[in-house]
């Protein structure tokens, strides 16, 4: 195994937080106002996509490779909550609050959700025990990293044009979001009650 090959993925998921922060830059130079160029705009929806299939690639690697570590496990999902997150807080942010159908409520759940996933995460792999994604989570981040974009180009791009379709889309794309979301965490819930369920038996002996 080469050099390349042991860096290879963690390079990559620090490329996708670059790529978050430059996500960020753009979207914040986006005005929903009638008349405005929505090029700016469709640049930050394909920044974020190709931030997104990153997330893919660099897990994808790792493991073929067998070069799964302690960095990469850490960083790989922060790296997707800053991306997601961060995303959703621009939602209900002018100017796309009101157009994006993103509720403040809705990035309560999302970041609540990942608090407590993230915090048990810590709790078992500080034990020695690895936590990472499950099933569950892998699907949530695919429904968010859909979801985030689409309403976003709904609320910088569509909705100016009027397209019904578009905006049943996004709102079922983002109830959707919300809906995977907190099912992911019941699988997580589960592990970490099996697990504490084994170290309270451990302390009993």
């Amino acid at each position: 195994m080469n050099a390349l090959q042991r860096t290879l993925p963690n390079t990559i998921t620090v490329g996708r937080l670059v790529l978050s922060v430059v996500f960020f830059a753009v979207i914040s130079g986006v005005a929903c106002t009638p008349g405005e160029d929505p090029s700016r705009a469709w640049w930050a929806v394909w920044i974020f996509i190709v931030a997104a299939v990153t997330d893919v690639l660099d897990g994808y690697l790792a493991r073929k490779w067998k070069v799964v570590s302690p960095f990469g496990r850490i960083l790989d999902p922060v790296v997707d909550k800053i991306l997601v997150i961060g995303g959703l807080v621009f939602l209900v942010s002018p100017p796309f609050v009101g157009g994006s159908g993103v509720l403040p409520w809705m990035v309560v759940v999302v970041i609540g959700r990942e608090l407590l996933v993230t915090s048990v995460r810590a709790v078992i792999e500080a034990d020695g025990t690895p936590f990472g994604a499950d099933w569950g989570g892998k699907i949530k981040m695919l429904v968010q990293c859909v979801a985030v974009p689409v309403c976003f180009g709904n609320a910088a791009i569509e909705s100016r044009r009027t397209s019904s379709a578009f905006n049943l889309f996004a709102e079922i794309m983002l109830w959707g979001m919300i809906v995977v979301t907190v099912a992911s965490a019941l699988p997580a819930m589960m592990r970490a009650v099996q697990f504490f369920k084994g170290k309270s038996k451990e302390f009993a002996r």
